[in-house]
């Protein structure tokens, strides 16, 4: 499919500026100053948590590792400051009106939809094109009636749409971010993406001007042994606009199978340091489950260890769930799960400075 066909037959318009509440706004309704994450959550929200705690093959949240009481008890990681909580891979299996719905109560939340030109509705993790219409449908349903907190989402482009922007075409990106409000992008130039990664340094012109020609915008590079040379060239120049993601699972492939503990069983993923530009967003994703998220989430504030600095942490495998006839099925139970998690441990939030952040 080509992402010309996105294109709707309409004036474009834009999503209004998409910003992160600071850290001491509240991410329910009423916005409630100074209270427990319990106390100021919406009657919504506490029948979304007690539903879907529950739904889920007959399961508790206390099965899932994210009981109301975890985060508080043994007290919320302050090594960063959480700018997004970002649910990748959605696809046709759940519907826009229900990301929106859940984006409307939690401002922390990001949406990643997977691009990829050979697999756009045949694969599952990418969305189809009917599915990104009804998007765009319900964004706009949504700003007409004058009720309407900001949504975040995240394009992340492999193959020939990751390739397109490396060499300085910007078409894509603007269609993304004028018709369907993303306001950011990933950048995947990995192999495991579709994308010949021997020469990305030649591509480091051509994809500066894209990332200076949309300040708007926030452009990601997915940083690997891959992607070394680019990502050492990007941050001798740094764009404010500029931020690096880490992801253990595609650093593992790489480098081998991941290393083995005393007790035999898999080590623990490998946790970077962060960029040392302190103006350059990171992020942090890969063997990331509901069941380990707060052990990770503390592991992440000890690396990072900048209580002022923003950081994301992103999720894909690990919302998936196996099921007869729908082996890679997006589970919004998971995601429900993923989203107490965060909501209960009561993550400092950065005050809006960049549309990301």
């Amino acid at each position: 499919m080509l992402w010309r066909e996105w294109v709707p037959q309409r004036k474009q318009h834009k999503q209004p500026g998409v910003r992160c509440m600071s850290s001491d706004e509240s991410d329910s309704e009423g916005n409630v100053l100074h209270v427990g994450p319990v106390e100021r959550a919406s009657t919504k929200t506490r029948a979304w948590f007690n539903m879907y705690s529950q739904r889920r093959h007959g399961t508790t949240a206390g099965q899932h590792g994210c009981s109301t009481n975890s985060g508080s008890e043994a007290g919320a990681p302050h090594g960063f400051e959480l700018s997004f909580l970002s649910l990748s891979g959605v696809d046709d299996s759940v519907s826009p009106r229900t990301l929106c719905d859940i984006s409307q109560e939690f401002s922390f939340v990001e949406w990643g939809v997977n691009f990829r030109a050979e697999k756009q509705g045949k694969e599952p993790r990418y969305a189809s094109l009917a599915w990104l219409r009804q998007l765009q449908e319900e964004i706009d349903r949504r700003q007409q009636t004058g009720k309407f907190a900001p949504i975040h989402f995240a394009a992340h482009l492999g193959g020939e749409y990751c390739i397109d922007v490396l060499k300085g075409d910007t078409s894509l990106v603007r269609t993304l971010w004028e018709d369907y409000g993303f306001l950011r992008i990933h950048l995947c130039p990995t192999k495991s993406h579709g994308v010949n990664s021997s020469q990305l340094k030649k591509y480091l012109p051509s994809l500066k001007s894209v990332i200076v020609a949309l300040p708007q915008v926030e452009f990601v590079l997915l940083v690997t042994r891959e992607t070394r040379a680019l990502t050492f060239q990007l941050m001798n120049d740094c764009q404010p606009n500029l931020a690096f993601f880490y992801n253990a699972e595609e650093s593992a492939s790489c480098t081998g199978p991941p290393a083995k503990s005393q007790n035999g069983s898999n080590a623990l993923p490998k946790r970077p340091l962060p960029c040392p530009h302190p103006g350059i967003h990171c992020g942090y994703g890969g063997c990331l489950t509901v069941d380990n998220l707060t052990e990770e989430l503390r592991r992440i504030a000890q690396v990072v260890n900048n209580p002022k600095r923003p950081v994301w942490i992103d999720l894909e495998s690990g919302l998936r769930s196996c099921r007869p006839g729908k082996p890679d099925e997006f589970d919004l139970g998971k995601a429900w799960a993923c989203i107490r998690t965060v909501f209960d441990l009561d993550l400092p939030r950065p005050r809006p400075t960049f549309a990301s952040r």
